[in-house]
């Protein structure tokens, strides 16, 4: 049986873009209503642009430094953009309506998740290791508690909590300290290889590149295995045990 295994969130347990626009709407209006008080109205337009660049610079710094940007860098980013100077306290209530904009648009879980999770669940201690984005570890473990998912994880490796990103040796090695487990009887599933399977590898894991909701990366990996459902997943580890 193996020691511990990981298992990464977005592409992974969910459908990154599903209700997407529904998050993207609660962002936008709660920007509209903020440009308002101070007079201002923001278009479309410019609310698109803002965006387009708060992501092109999570990504300079994601891949960058191994870090992911807090909601507060990427929301002083759309500020500067659309030229407004909120007080503190508004600027606070901003980054709290995009964290909380994944809860008004839940992602889609994946086929299979619950009885996939249930059953390696009982094999092994389960953790999340998740690089985050506007929501941080704060709503994702609220997110998974609601949809009836955090009962089968131990514990949780969020980015913004760690201050580094996939594929950081420390995003793995907190996880391997905690569970005290050895890396090469633990696990990574994840859906992108120069993050997940590359970081996994880095510290002496075996690594699931899962392909169920991107395949990106199927045909260029270093993956033990790739798999495009949870019930080959669950089927690698009934081989291995």
């Amino acid at each position: 049986m193996p020691d511990l295994i990981c298992i990464d969130f977005w592409n992974t347990l969910v459908r990154a873009t599903s209700n997407g626009e529904i998050r993207r709407r609660v962002r936008h209006d709660a920007l509209a209503r903020l440009a308002a008080a101070y007079d201002k109205r923001i278009t479309e337009q410019l609310v698109q642009k803002a965006n387009t660049l708060a992501s092109e610079r999570f990504d300079e710094i994601w891949y960058g430094e191994q870090r992911t940007p807090t909601t507060l860098e990427l929301v002083q980013i759309i500020m500067d953009h659309l030229n407004l100077q909120p007080t503190r306290e508004e600027l606070q209530d901003l980054v709290v309506a995009y964290q909380d904009s994944l809860l008004a648009g839940p992602p889609e879980l994946v086929n299979g998740i619950h009885e996939a999770l249930g059953e390696l669940s009982r094999m092994a201690p389960l953790t999340i290791i998740s690089d985050t984005m506007y929501s941080p570890g704060r709503v994702l473990r609220a997110f998974l508690e609601e949809k009836g998912l955090g009962q089968f994880f131990s514990f949780y490796v969020f980015s913004d909590e760690t201050g580094v990103s996939k594929p950081h040796p420390k995003a793995y090695r907190t996880a391997l300290e905690y569970a005290k487990a050895d890396p090469a009887r633990s696990w990574h599933i994840g859906d992108i290889q120069k993050t997940d399977i590359l970081g996994a590898k880095g510290v002496g894991m075996n690594a699931i590149l899962f392909t169920g909701l991107s395949d990106n990366d199927r045909n260029e990996n270093t993956a033990d295995y790739v798999c495009d459902s949870w019930e080959e997943v669950v089927d690698v580890f009934h081989q291995n045990s």
